[in-house]
Parts: structure tokens; C-alpha cells; sequence
């Protein structure tokens, strides 16, 4: 940031000249109108109480003076002259009408004051130096009676006199000079301050308008590389898709994916852009998570890490000579640290510690993709298991009924010469328990084909429900002969009674010719 450095405040900076320049070109005008107004109320008294046309000469020419700058469009520097004029010209007819002891004093002290005020200190030294001239001589031209006063009513003035008007004209103009350069370079100082104020201000906001759009672009690309990851349920294509659109994204020198291994001893470089990673991935690269490295540092610490050292880089890993900075992420699902992401770029302070939190919520969304989709191959897998099982139980059950009593039913002429065929499988659940056939004497049509497949899709349903509400049927009936069974038996008195019964009853209900019941131990002692 560039600043103002001038030592001198005397010497104000532009935008101080042009403000105080501003100041006194919108001050001139006012100025001008207010000396009309209180002039034309103070010259008709004038003119009356004058007895010299001189002096009404001059009151009359210098208020014409101001009127035509006032009204016409004259430059600031033709007003004020005039303006300085016209003061010049009424102290000198002060002068004139009653010497030193009348207004004129006043006059060439006010003079002094607009010159210094409205142009410049060194003006207001040039004022001085006319007013003190001026004293001198028409001083020695009134104390040496070759000039009297206009007004012959007016007190004569003493050599005293004179020097005393110009020793309090030069002490009062050399107060206001030396007060108004104090002030200007107050005001100038001042002013350079609110300047560079206003610069560093300027400066300020365009640094946050810069940082807000980089970190704007920042979090777009943030969240592309979080929608491509999100959108993949393969957990063998999310690392190659993170380590592909970060690269795209960000145009990094490199990056690199690791995983921990089983062992939890070891990361495992599983992704990586360019042809170094390339290399680094064909001789199966890993780094021991008990060593000093940065990669083993934020698993031990689990939080992101910025590495600015470029000998520490380089001596970490020498394929990679372009790289200015270094950022390491960890891979986090709750407290759990898998994995690590690191970035590398070719441009010097490239990464923040403000950038941490940005990434590591990148990395949080490329971990949490990796849990979903390992969750969602568990879960597939497991719906496949279920469905072999269920297709295993499925055939199984259907291949029992089926060899117990035949499941057949046909229809119409077995003669299927010169007849066109159509057959529908029974299919449930993916597991074909049957099919349907049908023979007819022309080709069948689009939609005779939906009907039959509709009407097998709905027999298998419904041949399954008969199924299961048999086999449920079948296995209420077996639980209520057990209970009655069972009860039969509890309800026996005697040892005899208890053997007799449950021989009796099993003989009945599993219709045997012969039931023994025997109580003995030779058999377990000798298998013992």
C-alpha cells in the first residue's frame, strides 16, 4: 500500500488543494453578494454625508466594480482580485477622507485577512507590504502638508500616529499570515490523514471484496467436488472421482488420496493425479503413520495441517520439485480418521489457515461418500444373500410339494401339430417354480403375450399364498395334536398311565401300527 509521505504539511497533497480550492470558490460568491447587500446599505449614507466627489467616486466605482463581478461569470481569481480591490480602494478613500485616525486602519487590516484567507499567506504578505507602503506614503504626504484630508472636519494625525496604524497593521498581519500557515498546515495534515484513512479504507475493502469472491469460488468448487463425489454409490469410483474433480477444480500441482490399511500401521496411497502419482501408485507408495511425516502427523492429530517449508516437502518426497505449498486433510466419520487427503500446489502461499476449515468440510463430505457407498455394498450384498437364501428356500420348499403330489393342469387338444406355442414361466421372487404353456392356431399377439405373463405372474403369487397358508394350516394342526397330546400326558396319574398314553396318542395321531416305549439305561451306559 502506497501512502503519502511528504515531511512538509505546508505543502498539501491534491486532493487537500483541490478541497480547500472547492471551499473557496463556493465561499467567493456568497462573499460577493453579502458585500452588495451590506454595501448598498452603507453607501447611500456615505454618499450624503460625503462632501468629495473623489470619494464618492471611488465608493461608486468600487461598488460597480463588485456588482459586475458578482453578477457575470468571472474566474475565482478575477473575483477575488476585484474583491481586493475594492477593500484596497475603500481604506484608501478612508485615508484619504480622514487620515490615519479615520476607518482605513480597519480596511487595510481586513485586506490582509481575505488575502491570506482567499488566496494564499503569501498573498496576505503582499497585502501587508501594500498597506504598509501605503501608510508611508500618504503619511509623509499629509505630516509634510503637501496632501490634507478630503474632510476638513477630520483630527490631524501625528507622526505617532502613523507609526503606531502601521506597527498594529504589520503586528495584527503577521498574527493572521503566521496563524492561517499554522492552520492550513493543521488543515493539510489533517486532511493527508483522512486521506490515507480513506485509502487504507478504499484498500480494506477491496482486499475483503477479493478475499469474499476467492472464498466464494472457493466453496463452488467445494461443493462440485461434494455433488460429483455424492453422486456415485461405487466405492471402487469415489476416490478416482474425488482425486479427478479436486484436480480439475482447483488446478492443483497434485493430489493424492491415502487410506489406512488394516493394520493401522500404514497409509496406503490408493488415488493420485499426474504421471508421479501414477509411479507412486504402480510401487504400491505407503507411509508409516509412526514416523515423523506430515501425512502421519494428521492422522496421529486428526486435524488438517499447512505445509509452507519447501526443503520439508522435498525431502518428504522428491517426485514432486514444483511444489511451493502443501495441505493435508484428514478423512474423519465421527472420531474415526480413515484415510488423509493431500494437495499440493506450484504457487507459493497458496493455502491458508483460514482454508483449513473450508477443505477439511470437503473432506468431511468425500468421507462421508465413502461410508455411504461401503454401507450401501454391504447392504446390496446383503439383499443378495437374503434373495439366494430366499430363492434357495423357494426351491427347496416347491421341489418337496411337488414330489409329494403332482402340480399339473391341461386344457384343450395335446395334439400340438401345426399349432404355435407360447410358454410364461411361474416365476416368484426370481426363482421359476413352473410355467404355463399354450398352443394355438395362429401366431400369438403383443398384447396376448402381456395377458399370459400378467395372469403367470399373478398364478405364482397365488400359488405360493395357497402354499404358505397349507404348510400354516399343517403346522397349526401338528401344534394343536402336540398340546392335546401333551395335556393328555400331564394329566396322567401313574407312570403306567403315562407310557400307556403317549403310545396310545402317538399311535393314533401318526396313525402307527406299532408303538414301543421304553425307559431303560444300558443304552446311555453304554454309550458312555
Amino acid at each position: 500500500m502506497k501512502k503519502n509521505n511528504d515531511s512538509n504539511p505546508s505543502n498539501p497533497t491534491p486532493e487537500t488543494g483541490r478541497v480547500y480550492r472547492v471551499w473557496r470558490e463556493r465561499f467567493v460568491l456568497p462573499l460577493l453578494f453579502g458585500v452588495l447587500i451590506f454595501g448598498a446599505i452603507a453607501l447611500f449614507p456615505a454618499l450624503s454625508a460625503s462632501k468629495s466627489a473623489l470619494i464618492d467616486g471611488i465608493f461608486i466605482g468600487t461598488y460597480t466594480l463588485v456588482l459586475v463581478t458578482a453578477v457575470f461569470r468571472f474566474s475565482y481569481n478575477t473575483r477575488i482580485t476585484v474583491f481586493l480591490l475594492s477593500v484596497y480602494m475603500l481604506g484608501l478613500g478612508e485615508l484619504l477622507s480622514l487620515g490615519i485616525l479615520g476607518d482605513g486602519l480597519f480596511f487595510f487590516f481586513g485586506l490582509i485577512v481575505f488575502a491570506t484567507i482567499l488566496l494564499s499567506p503569501r498573498a496576505g504578505i503582499f497585502a501587508m507590504i501594500a498597506g504598509i507602503i501605503t501608510f508611508i506614503f500618504m503619511g509623509r504626504l499629509m505630516l509634510g502638508g503637501e496632501f490634507t484630508t478630503l474632510n476638513p472636519n477630520a483630527v490631524p494625525a501625528q507622526l505617532e500616529d502613523w507609526v503606531s496604524a502601521g506597527g498594529a497593521l504589520m503586528m495584527y498581519g503577521v498574527v493572521v499570515v503566521i496563524g492561517f500557515q499554522q492552520l492550513e498546515k493543521e488543515f493539510s495534515s489533517a486532511q493527508m490523514q483522512i486521506s490515507s484513512t480513506l485509502f487504507d479504507l478504499r484498500e480494506e475493502r477491496n482486499n475483503l471484496e477479493t478475499r469474499v469472491e476467492e472464498r466464494t469460488l472457493q466453496l463452488r468448487r467445494i461443493n462440485e467436488v461434494e455433488r460429483a463425489v455424492a453422486a456415485t454409490l461405487d466405492i471402487n469410483e469415489i476416490l478416482p472421482v474425488s482425486a479427478r474433480v479436486i484436480q480439475n477444480q482447483f488446478n492443483f500441482y497434485h493430489t493424492g488420496i491415502y487410506l489406512i490399511d488394516p493394520t493401522g500401521q500404514w497409509a496406503e496411497l490408493k488415488e493420485a493425479t499426474g504421471e508421479s502419482g501414477k509411479l507412486m501408485k504402480e510401487k504400491k507408495h505407503r507411509i508409516n503413520l509412526n514416523g515423523k511425516s506430515a501425512i502421519a502427523q494428521v492422522f496421529r492429530s486428526k486435524t488438517g495441517q499447512i505445509v509452507q517449508d519447501i526443503n520439508r516437502i522435498r525431502l518428504e518426497n522428491s517426485l514432486f520439485p514444483y511444489t511451493r505449498s502443501l495441505i493435508l486433510v484428514p478423512l474423519l466419520v465421527g472420531e474415526t480418521i480413515f484415510g488423509v487427503i493431500e494437495m499440493h500446489s506450484s504457487r507459493e502461499n497458496e493455502f491458508l489457515a483460514a482454508d483449513l476449515d473450508a477443505y477439511q468440510n470437503m473432506a468431511n463430505g468425500i468421507a462421508i461418500a465413502i461410508e455411504n457407498a461401503r454401507l450401501f455394498q454391504e447392504a446390496q450384498q446383503s439383499i443378495a444373500e437374503m434373495q439366494a437364501t430366499q430363492r434357495q428356500y423357494l426351491g427347496s420348499a416347491w421341489r418337496t410339494l411337488t414330489s409329494e403330489k403332482p402340480l399339473q393342469y391341461a386344457l384343450g387338444d395335446a395334439d400340438l401339430a401345426d399349432r404355435h406355442g407360447l410358454e410364461a414361466p411361474l416365476s416368484l421372487r426370481n426363482q421359476i417354480i413352473g410355467n404355463i404353456f399354450a398352443a394355438g392356431a395362429s401366431e400369438w399377439t403383443n398384447e396376448q403375450r402381456t395377458l399370459i405373463e400378467a395372469i403367470a405372474t399373478q398364478a405364482a403369487l397365488a400359488l405360493e399364498n395357497a402354499r404358505l397358508v397349507e404348510e400354516s394350516q399343517y403346522t397349526a394342526l401338528q401344534e394343536k395334536t402336540t398340546n392335546e397330546i401333551i395335556s393328555k400326558i400331564w394329566a396322567s396319574p401313574t407312570m403306567d398311565s403315562i407310557l400307556q398314553t403317549a403310545a396310545r396318542e402317538l399311535g393314533r395321531s401318526l396313525e402307527a401300527s406299532e408303538v414301543e416305549i421304553e425307559v431303560s439305561l444300558e443304552g446311555l451306559n453304554e454309550a458312555e
